[in-house]
């Protein structure tokens, strides 16, 4: 029951560290984030249950959290894609395409190039060596 006792409160000491460390200070009430390290480092159950009580500011916020929020685009403004090209144009779509082209014809110049050395490379092999 002991060895239960002392896990547990292992448990709450390591939830409690990791809840300062991961506190701006704008979060962290009463004393400073160090101090409250500090008094749940020598005071591991006390020490948790008071940082939990008094200095974890529970206070509901416009904070993150650390939960991921999809940021804002500038095409979120509207209302659909119509009026996105309406506000736009065009530019973007004909910005997209022209790279696009632009792509495939670097990438059919790439594939010309190594088909050009692997038939130069087929070609030396059936040719006898000057070193030989």
């Amino acid at each position: 029951m002991s060895v239960l006792l002392y896990g547990a409160s292992i448990v709450l000491l390591v939830f409690a560290l990791i809840d300062i460390i991961t506190k701006s200070d704008d979060q962290v009430r009463g004393l400073p984030k160090f101090a409250w390290i500090l008094i749940c480092i020598f005071l591991p159950v006390v020490g948790s249950i008071v940082w939990f009580a008094v200095g974890h500011d529970w206070s509901q916020g416009d904070r993150n959290h650390g939960r991921y929020i999809e940021p804002r685009r500038h095409e979120d403004q509207y209302a659909s894609l119509g009026h996105a090209r309406a506000a736009h144009g065009d530019k973007r779509v004909t910005g997209t395409e022209q790279e696009l082209a632009e792509l495939e014809r670097e990438i059919e110049y790439w594939e010309a190039q190594a088909r050009l050395r692997r038939a130069k490379e087929a070609a030396g092999e059936g040719e006898p060596t000057s070193g030989s």
